[in-house]
């Protein structure tokens, strides 16, 4: 029984890492995507940084709207780009049960 028990415990820490791991993978190479725009994107429009942005979501497979996205550029003392997302993803920490994981 205890070793039932013992072999349950860790599958579902196996599953949990996976899954888990699998979600932070998405929102890093996402955010260094979002970093490169945002390095490129001083003088361009907010709408096609914006696009930008969601195509790269989409490539993710991430919840990103529209709505998600907020943009603000600076002129001085450089011209900056500042791209700011923020969305929550269910990840699956045991099957069947789904954690809210913000970014």
């Amino acid at each position: 029984m205890g070793r039932l028990l013992r072999l349950l415990v860790t599958a579902a820490v196996v599953w949990a890492a996976w899954h888990g791991g699998m979600a932070a993978w998405q929102q890093f190479q996402f955010s260094d995507e979002v970093n490169k725009i945002a390095q490129f994107g001083p003088g361009k429009e907010a709408g096609s940084v914006r696009d930008a942005v969601l195509a790269a979501a989409a490539r993710y497979d991430l919840p990103v709207t529209a709505t998600d996205v907020k943009i603000r550029q600076e002129e001085k003392p450089a011209a900056s780009l500042f791209i700011d997302v923020s969305y929550t993803v269910q990840v699956e920490i045991l099957p069947r049960v789904f954690y809210p994981w913000t970014y």
